[in-house]
């Protein structure tokens, strides 16, 4: 009769030790009452979803390698968790530790003995194998499967969203740049966030005296990637309220924005003109009439065009402002029939902790930097809003639907 060696093993690990290679047991969300391990949290998520993903970044097919490949995914994401900074700190932790190695699914040797990467593998899978551009894809497909979870459990997550930046202080950084308002050397992380769940859902890290006020389209097309049919609404502040970014959330996308009112802003603007000697007034809806007949030779101009097609064509000529202007009157219309309405409605965004201030205390998104340099802050911004997600798609997928990327009562 054939020795079946696999089944030998896997007899007696559960005889010595309870290892076996089902997890049998039920999972248990970490709240304000149960704090439950990182490792064993993390051991109820299912990776399915992104590895085709991670599987991109190896040469050989899954099980071939000596580390698992599903581990080291599982381990940076714990590693944050824990803000446990340094790679020889992780590989030391995991060796001391071989109970959390086998729950994050690392393999064990005849001896019992949990079979971890050294301080350089788990550098190299972060840094090279993924790199920035593997983290942002792995960062964008957890973003559309915590979205496609959460519409399974009626939650339409990315139908609130809210674009904001904040400081990343730096140190002898030479990327750093001195920022006059924040009176620091830093760089910036623009975050766009489900504001019903505090899920990041894109993020951007850019200089830190750029402008903000460029950044909020290619934000809000990231976030579309996974969010598009649920946005609904969204928020930004002074930073980001242009006529462009008005006129583009509008627009392109539909969207009803809350944004903040600048001082020198006027009611009711309107369009002067004279032709033959007599001045004629224009609304903002007749003078995106007026600009948009200039384009008569086109060929996709249309002679009886209805004003949202007129407003879509100038804006993708590059006309914002008359566009802008049409919606920008209502907004403040809006805000003098109502005020305390529509100020209470636009600090909706301050009323919870915000993600930034989140990432800065949970996950030392702003302390925990391994290296200097754009690169390596970028990778660690993205890895502190993976570990949110990853999170919230472990939550989602045992049904869980509260506090989705709370992380505070992992251990």
């Amino acid at each position: 009769m054939e020795f079946d060696v696999d089944r030998h093993i896997k007899t007696y690990w559960d005889k010595f030790i309870g290892l076996t290679d089902e997890n049998n047991e039920e999972f248990a969300d970490a709240t304000s009452e149960n704090s439950v391990r990182a490792s064993k949290f993390l051991e109820g998520l299912n990776l399915d979803p992104i590895m085709p993903e991670i599987n991109k970044h190896y040469a050989v097919e899954e099980g071939e390698e000596r580390y698992p490949r599903r581990s080291m995914v599982k381990t940076f994401i714990w590693r944050n968790i824990k803000t446990i900074k340094y790679y020889t700190k992780t590989e030391r932790y995991l060796s001391n530790h071989p109970d959390e190695a086998i729950e994050l699914g690392f393999n064990i040797d005849l001896d019992g003995n949990a079979i971890v990467p050294d301080h350089e593998t788990l550098r190299h899978f972060e840094k090279v194998r993924l790199g920035n551009k593997g983290m942002d894809a792995i960062m964008e497909l957890f973003c559309i499967k915590v979205v496609e979870a959460g519409d399974k459990l009626g939650l339409k997550i990315g139908k609130n969203t809210g674009t904001d930046s904040t400081p990343i202080e730096t140190c002898n950084d030479p990327d750093g740049k001195y920022n006059g308002h924040y009176k620091k050397e830093m760089v910036k992380a623009h975050i766009t966030t489900d504001y019903d769940h505090n899920i990041p859902l894109a993020k951007k890290v850019c200089g830190g005296t750029e402008n903000d006020d460029q950044y909020l389209e290619e934000m809000l097309r990231k976030t579309a990637v996974s969010a598009k049919n649920n946005m609904h609404e969204t928020w930004f502040d002074g930073q980001y309220n242009s006529n462009k970014n008005i006129a583009f959330v509008h627009v392109e996308f539909g969207l009803i924005p809350h944004y903040h009112i600048d001082k020198d802003w006027r009611e009711n603007v309107v369009y002067e003109h004279k032709f033959n000697g007599r001045t004629y007034i224009y609304t903002p809806e007749q003078e995106i009439n007026y600009l948009y007949r200039k384009w008569w030779e086109e060929p996709d101009y249309k002679k009886d065009a209805t004003l949202e097609y007129m407003m879509q064509y100038l804006v993708k000529k590059g006309v914002y402002e008359p566009v802008a202007m049409y919606f920008r009157n209502a907004y403040m219309r809006e805000y003098e029939e109502c005020p305390d309405g529509v100020i209470d409605v636009y600090n909706m965004r301050n009323c919870n902790e915000g993600i930034n201030s989140y990432l800065k205390n949970h996950l030392e998104a702003e302390t925990h930097v391994n290296g200097k340099g754009m690169k390596n802050i970028d990778l660690h911004v993205t890895m502190c809003c993976i570990v949110l997600l990853a999170v919230a798609l472990t939550r989602l997928q045992h049904g869980f639907k509260e506090n989705l990327s709370s992380v505070p009562y992992l251990t």
